[in-house]
């Protein structure tokens, strides 16, 4: 087993303990949902177009301290990053993602930032429309994005923003980057 697959090995491990832990300042578990644009960069000049899916996933939020103004938010998802010109000319790859960040609430509204350690799953890569993926043009497995976004929640509710920027090369300089808006259930 080389280096590379040992440090996502050791990042899934931690984030899926961050993700269980915490239990007895737990606020509550939920599940979020909603739609996703994908882009690609490569020095700042953005590759083809946005590649739009849904997400899904399911997260966890920890009270730090006394009260709810600071939580610390993990999770599980699945989605899909990417680029594409045209229905013959994409790239898309599938992820397991596992967020880790802070939430600091006022009232119903709350600010969140955090890193992903996003696990590749699958990849997809089309040109003229047919299969132009491997091994030398293949994406990393791995991805580590930072987060922000802004919510509000309302009783189990919520509506929420998130963005994520890429800051790792994961193929030939590219970084990924994404928009979601969602909806989330918390139990």
């Amino acid at each position: 087993m080389n280096l590379c697959n040992m440090k996502v090995i050791v990042l899934v491990l931690m984030a899926c303990l961050l993700f269980m832990g915490f239990e007895a300042n737990a606020q509550g578990i939920g599940v979020r949902t909603g739609y996703q644009v994908a882009f690609t960069n490569n020095s700042g000049n953005r590759i083809g177009d946005g590649l739009g899916h849904f997400y899904l996933g399911a997260f966890k939020n920890n009270k730090l301290g006394i009260g709810s103004l600071l939580m610390l938010h993990t999770g599980v998802e699945y989605m899909q990053k990417g680029h594409r010109t045209d229905d013959a000319n994409f790239r898309r790859m599938d992820y397991l993602s596992f967020p880790v960040g802070l939430r600091v609430k006022l009232g119903p509204l709350f600010a969140q930032g955090g890193l992903n350690a996003n696990i590749k799953i699958s990849e997809k890569y089309e040109v003229n429309g047919s299969n132009a993926l491997n091994s030398s043009n293949e994406t990393n497995s791995f991805d580590l994005p930072a987060h922000i976004g802004l919510g509000m929640k309302v009783l189990i509710f919520t509506i929420e923003a998130r963005y994520h920027q890429g800051f790792m090369d994961v193929n030939n300089g590219n970084k990924n980057s994404y928009l979601q808006i969602g909806a989330a259930i918390e139990f």
